[in-house]
């Protein structure tokens, strides 16, 4: 992307910030086909929660990575040894919460599209609070309960999907426990297990209710401060929270979660927000 404006790149994350979207373009490049040139990123976007990442590799490999809070990251490769060399390319992917798909044309007259499904990665991408692009993992690498601090500050956490499937991980943990106490031991590991799981869900609901602005989806504001106290919502908290997210770099949504309006013990209350 380094041959478009600032602006332009602006107005391109704005537009792919949405749940599922499709987006094509003429690629030209005369080492693209290149064996004995090793490759490299074509494409990475930073786009709120998502990731849009196109790469050649050393093998003639080119990948299209996705990568969303709540779908993870899925790639879909095109092997460039099986296709006609070309200077230019048309490339085109789509992406929505079900399945990702990567295509390439080539400019001649009766050439054919070739598709590639996405697939599960080995290697997770993800955004940052930064704005920074982070690269977790690979294959034969397993990483877990991943967290980056800047400045004193997490940058980088758990997705909601990630730390519930840490918390179904600890429960399992306490279920391996062992004891002679017998009924006291099977009855504080119930209700250990019960609070971990309490804990878990608010967590997880919690997480997943900002994840949700970050991939695309626009909340109804006015819907959520109608949760605040009437005091608070006839002192002008509307216009409050406005210009405190304009100061602190934040959305209005991430304000309301801070000042805990919602109950993400709830399930009634998690389900109605």
């Amino acid at each position: 992307m380094k041959n478009i404006s600032i602006e332009i790149y602006k107005q391109i994350q704005e537009a792919i910030c949405r749940p599922e979207g499709t987006v094509s373009f003429k690629y030209t490049c005369k080492e693209l086909f290149d064996p004995t040139v090793e490759g490299g990123l074509i494409i990475d976007v930073p786009s709120s929660g998502h990731v849009f990442r196109i790469e050649r590799d050393q093998n003639l490999l080119l990948h299209f990575f996705h990568s969303s809070p709540g779908t993870g990251t899925r790639v879909a490769s095109i092997d460039l040894k099986k296709v006609p060399s070309s200077d230019t390319v048309f490339l085109a992917f789509t992406w929505s919460p079900k399945e990702i798909n990567f295509h390439l044309g080539l400019q001649v007259p009766r050439s054919k599209l070739i598709s590639s499904k996405g697939v599960v990665s080995k290697r997770q991408l993800r955004v940052g609070n930064n704005g920074a692009i982070y690269e977790i993992g690979g294959p034969g690498i397993e990483i877990m309960g991943t967290t980056v601090y800047e400045g004193g500050k997490p940058v980088l956490q758990l997705t909601a999907i990630d730390a519930w499937k840490e918390t179904i991980k600890a429960t399992e943990i306490l279920g391996t426990g062992q004891s002679d106490q017998g009924y006291i031991f099977e009855t504080a590991v119930t209700n250990l297990t019960l609070a971990v799981l309490v804990t878990g869900f608010e967590a997880f609901t919690k997480k997943r209710f900002l994840e949700i602005e970050q991939e695309g989806i626009i909340p109804d504001i006015n819907a959520l401060l109608s949760l605040f106290p009437r005091k608070e919502r006839e002192s002008g908290i509307t216009e409050i929270l406005k210009s405190e997210a304009k100061d602190e770099q934040k959305t209005i949504l991430q304000l309301i979660v801070e000042r805990k309006p919602l109950n993400f013990q709830n399930y009634q209350e998690c389900k109605r927000a």
